[in-house]
């Protein structure tokens, strides 16, 4: 029976390098998911009702990789490596459905460490906050610019408040999880997992999720074969996106929004 856990905000869920055999699915509230490196704290993720995290912990036994810190009050529900194993036995779908999360962890946890190794907070502003908290007005809007794109889309114009926000290729394999599937004709431009559009140190940009013919972000190659494999970020402005090889006519342009909150009168 899982068991459900209260937290206060500030209070620490998981700690880093600490031994657990548990995994959480948030219930109410946020949490913030943090790195220790070289001595600073890093920024990995916000995290929701529905999310999950220390799901690792269900499939091996290493040290927690990051501290999770309560934002708020927040409820958890406790799952223990034993109930765990015995549910995957009776219920294939749960199986499949953390499969899917690790699967999409590991390829964005890859691409942040990446960006992290280039990526240098400067040591003289130590007030520099770089959370996710900080960067909630930032939004992305894609807009088609080619007639190929617009046939694509399900809406004239799509509004992205949640991130990292996945584009793929529709496919019946229970491992594909997208919150846009755009269904291309043969020759596939697009893959079933194809990129992911990000938020991150306030900027908006482009991640791979291993595409086969890559993309490109105002014609910097992205993934496929000669691509590069961290993440591409837009200027301030936005800019344009292109799914599939140099022949593709699948063309978005991003826009950056930023929300600012007006004070009372």
């Amino acid at each position: 029976m899982a068991n459900q856990r209260q937290y206060t905000s500030g209070e620490i869920i998981i700690r880093e390098n600490d031994i657990g055999e548990t995994a959480f699915v948030i219930e109410k509230g946020r949490v913030r998911v943090t790195k220790n490196r070289g001595g600073r704290t890093v920024f990995l993720a916000e995290l929701g009702p529905g999310g999950t995290i220390g799901e690792m912990s269900m499939i091996d036994e290493k040290p927690r990789s990051a501290t999770v810190t309560a934002l708020g009050d927040t409820i958890l529900r406790e799952v223990h490596r034993n109930e765990f194993s015995e549910a995957l036995r009776r219920e294939t779908d749960a199986a499949i459905r953390l499969l899917r999360v690790i699967f999409e962890r590991l390829r964005e946890a890859d691409a942040r460490i990446a960006e992290l190794a280039s990526y240098v907070q400067p040591e003289d502003d130590p007030s520099t906050d770089t959370t996710e908290s900080s960067y909630q007005g930032l939004y992305a809007l894609l807009e088609p610019k080619t007639r190929e794109a617009e046939e694509l889309l399900p809406e004239e114009t799509i509004l992205i408040k949640h991130f990292p926000y996945r584009i793929g290729r529709p496919s019946s394999d229970p491992l594909v999880h997208n919150d846009l599937s755009l269904a291309c004709k043969r020759p596939y431009q697009i893959s079933r997992h194809h990129i992911s559009i990000i938020r991150s140190e306030g900027r908006i940009g482009v991640m791979d999720r291993g595409s086969a013919r890559g993309s490109a972000v105002d014609g910097k190659l992205l993934g496929g074969e000669s691509g590069s494999k961290e993440p591409i970020f837009f200027e301030a402005s936005g800019g344009i996106l292109r799914l599939g090889d140099k022949h593709s006519q699948i063309k978005f342009h991003v826009g950056i929004k930023r929300h600012v909150k007006l004070a009372p009168h």
